[in-house]
């Protein structure tokens, strides 16, 4: 099956609906494809906003809506132009260009089989892709990604804006330059770095959270896997039963560790200038200005290592 579909009449009978400020209209296309293979999405948009989702094997549809939010009237030739949807076999990719007319916003959304895997970029606006196999590759100039329930691997890239993922089952990449992540329920874990912005991971495989720059956070709730967590200047918390060994370090801001009572560790913390607290029975609390202290809890077992050069460390 080999299929090229430019769709200008279609788009331009939709913008010239939108007469009303306020007014939207949309296009439907549906595209049969093999139920024996699964289906590559690439998508391509200088803006607007994507959604992907499954609906149903079989086929793709593909709905676009366009709001005119403006008094003027929609460029309708320009927009038909640059609007287009190639297939070949079970691969399908859709391109749209720069919108010329002023106030019209488009959003796209595209209904998968769920053996689907996705590659999309988007200059401005926003990406939520949900419930495929994958694996799912997104990457925006100025916008928010969402991922949810994506079996494979999910990766997510912006120059600007926040990152969030929701039940993961393969690795998690994700990188922005300033804005926030929040993963949930990823069990091979996350790479995730931020320029400046805050990192909260919660029930997490093996992880990896950085923030490069600014006051920016960093939460770890149930990591099950070895921890690397380093921050600037903002405080990193940490709550978990320690399944394998962490590294946690912020620069001048505070380290909490919070360990479930009985839990056997060694605990290596040091700082060159900020406090060293612990408020466990089965630790020691250091005299006032000692810098370093290496400790077993309850027999020992996973090596904790916690660095600060003012930051105060704090163990409960």
């Amino acid at each position: 099956m080999k299929l090229r579909l430019i769709l200008p009449m279609l788009l331009i009978a939709v913008v010239t609906a939108c007469l009303q400020r306020g007014s939207s209209q949309e296009i439907r296309r549906t595209f049969a494809v093999s139920l024996s293979d699964p289906v590559s999405l690439h998508v391509e948009l200088d803006q607007g906003d994507l959604q992907i989702g499954y609906a149903r094997d079989g086929e793709i549809t593909l709905t676009v809506v366009a709001t005119d939010n403006s008094e003027a009237k929609p460029d309708t030739a320009s927009l038909a132009e640059q609007f287009r949807v190639d297939t070949a076999n079970n691969h399908v990719e859709l391109r749209h260009g720069p919108v010329s007319s002023p106030g019209v916003t488009l959003t796209y959304r595209i209904d998968v089989p769920y053996r689907t895997e996705v590659s999309a970029s988007v200059e401005y606006g926003k990406a939520k892709i949900s419930g495929i196999m994958g694996p799912v590759n997104v990457q925006l100039g100025i916008g928010d990604v969402q991922l949810s329930h994506i079996s494979l691997d999910g990766k997510a890239y912006a120059r600007m804006g926040d990152l969030s993922f929701d039940v993961v089952g393969g690795r998690i990449e994700a990188r922005t330059e300033q804005g926030n992540i929040v993963c949930q329920r990823a069990f091979q874990g996350i790479n995730a770095e931020t320029g400046y912005g805050d990192i909260s991971l919660a029930v997490v495989g093996a992880s990896a959270a950085i923030v490069r720059s600014g006051g920016g956070r960093i939460d770890a709730v149930g990591v099950r896997g070895p921890l690397l967590a380093s921050a600037s200047s903002g405080e990193v918390f940490v709550k978990a039963i320690p399944h394998d060994d962490w590294q946690v370090s912020s620069i001048s801001g505070t380290v909490r560790l919070q360990l479930p009572h009985g839990s056997g560790f060694d605990l290596d913390v040091a700082t060159k200038s900020g406090e060293l607290i612990i408020t466990r029975n089965d630790l020691k609390n250091p005299n006032i200005g000692v810098r370093h202290i290496n400790q077993k809890a309850n027999g020992g077992g996973k090596r904790i290592e916690v660095r600060t050069e003012s930051g105060r460390i704090v163990v409960s």
